[in-house]
């Protein structure tokens, strides 16, 4: 029997150190690498909720969101109530559309744990889908004042959220402050110029769209980023260019959904909304 004992011992430690080089895979990138090792974790302790859990988030990360939600509920089954798993199931019907089931899981999620700013930063981008503007930016701030590191660039990110609000004068000026501490920062830069375009037109706002073309033009050569590209065409748009306009978002969307959240709300595309190329776009991939 103590024989017994200690080959179960040994094998649920060998689980452990796999999971844990999972895990280490995973935060390097390394996601299929990180699978095997989840895998060969799980099959040694098939009940490793945290095994079973962190499998999910690599699921998560490589878009296979099936799979991810299979895995966070099963996990959930074994350790009930655990606010990191629910908030990342929520995160991943979130990214199936699955909307009320999101709310439900990030929901429960800051209920275990009010001070969780990646669940709320989670909650903010489900209440702006909802077009709960006024609590996404109680969620928004939660986020931040919890962590400012969670949402990068975040005084761009606030301003556009104020901006949904018609609180454009705020946004402007928490845009210029944030300037003040990065002024590279280039979605509070074109958050700025679209809404200093909105409100004083496109003359007062060229020094703002020449810096922030500038900026994304420079950070384009080095990768293809969906949502640098999509702020290249808002840009266009704001100009009135059309054509290259949609020729950029199309671009953006074939990279990243995020694009086509952004371009339904963003002011830079309230003069092309009505033309057939906009809405196909914004259809296709909603």
């Amino acid at each position: 029997m103590a024989n017994i004992d200690r080959a179960i011992e040994q094998k649920f430690n060998d689980a452990k150190v796999l999971a844990h080089e999972g895990e280490t895979c995973r935060l390097m990138g390394y996601l299929e690498a990180a699978l095997v090792n989840f895998n060969c974790a799980i099959e040694l302790n098939p009940n490793y909720a945290w095994a079973i859990a962190h499998r999910g988030e690599t699921y998560r990360q490589m878009k296979r969101y099936e799979k991810a939600l299979a895995d966070f509920s099963r996990s959930l089954t074994l350790k009930p109530r655990h606010a990191w798993t629910l908030a990342h199931r929520g995160a991943s019907h979130y990214k199936l559309k699955y909307y009320q089931d999101a709310l439900v899981d990030i929901n429960q999620a800051i209920k275990l744990q009010p001070n969780y700013p990646w669940a709320l930063v989670y909650r903010v981008n489900l209440y702006i889908k909802m077009e709960r503007h006024e609590e996404a930016l109680v969620d928004f701030d939660r986020a931040i004042a919890f962590d400012e590191t969670i949402i990068p660039y975040w005084p761009g990110e606030r301003g556009l959220l104020l901006s949904y609000l018609g609180r454009h004068s705020e946004a402007i000026s928490g845009c210029e402050q944030g300037l003040q501490q990065n002024p590279t920062d280039y979605i509070t830069l074109y958050t700025l110029a679209v809404i200093k375009t909105h409100l004083q037109g496109l003359a007062a706002a060229q020094v703002e769209i020449k810096t922030t073309r500038n900026i994304l033009k420079a950070i384009a050569k080095q990768s293809r980023n969906a949502g640098v590209i999509y702020r290249l065409g808002g840009l266009a748009a704001l100009e009135g260019d059309a054509e290259q306009a949609f020729n950029y978002l199309q671009q953006a969307i074939a990279l990243d959904n995020e694009p086509l959240e952004l371009a339904r709300r963003d002011l830079a595309w309230l003069n092309l909304r009505d033309y057939p190329r906009f809405q196909s776009l914004t259809y296709e991939g909603g």
